[in-house]
């Protein structure tokens, strides 16, 4: 539905970890120097940092959207701005209904094939990967990602976008 299309737009646009595009809320959203706080509360290395967006792209109406909600509101959370702490199982059923199989569940509120799943292979963080090779192929620099995904060292980085020695060179 609308709100994964939401949140998969949200992950590659911001190359956010699950835990902390999920946290963040209106008050986060900065429309003067377009960018999102992620506080360090919410982040895995427990920096504060920001996020770049941009105003013409495909996340800015979504937050404009969503800004109609109160500031404490979460982004990306339910419909009237509520946490959603998770989405596995919308996640999973995207995954299986676009790789052409049914997602029929055992149980109600059960897993979806898992067998299905191994053999798709595409987990929720491969969007944050793909998102920082969109911004490397785009040009923006790479200490640049490496702030965006909040990496200590651009070693880091370089492998997380797979940079190879060659490439350094180029």
């Amino acid at each position: 539905g609308a709100s994964m299309h939401d949140r998969i737009i949200g992950a590659l646009e911001t190359c956010c970890r699950q835990g902390e595009m999920l946290r963040i809320q209106n008050r986060h959203v900065d429309w003067e120097r377009h960018q999102i706080a992620i506080p360090g509360a919410h982040a895995k290395d427990s920096e504060n940092r920001r996020v770049p967006f941009d105003p013409q792209g495909r996340l800015a109406p979504i937050l404009q959207r969503r800004a109609k909600l109160k500031a404490s509101a979460f982004v990306f959370g339910g419909r009237e701005g509520d946490y959603q702490e998770s989405f596995k199982t919308a996640w999973e059923s995207i995954l299986i209904r676009a790789n052409g199989h049914e997602a029929t569940r055992a149980q109600k509120g059960g897993r979806v094939d898992r067998e299905k799943l191994r053999q798709i292979d595409l987990h929720w963080h491969d969007l944050r990967h793909e998102g920082a090779c969109r911004l490397l192929a785009d040009g923006v620099d790479i200490r640049t990602i490496q702030l965006m995904l909040g990496h200590a060292d651009i070693k880091q980085t370089q492998r997380y976008l797979n940079i190879t020695e060659e490439l350094r060179k180029s």
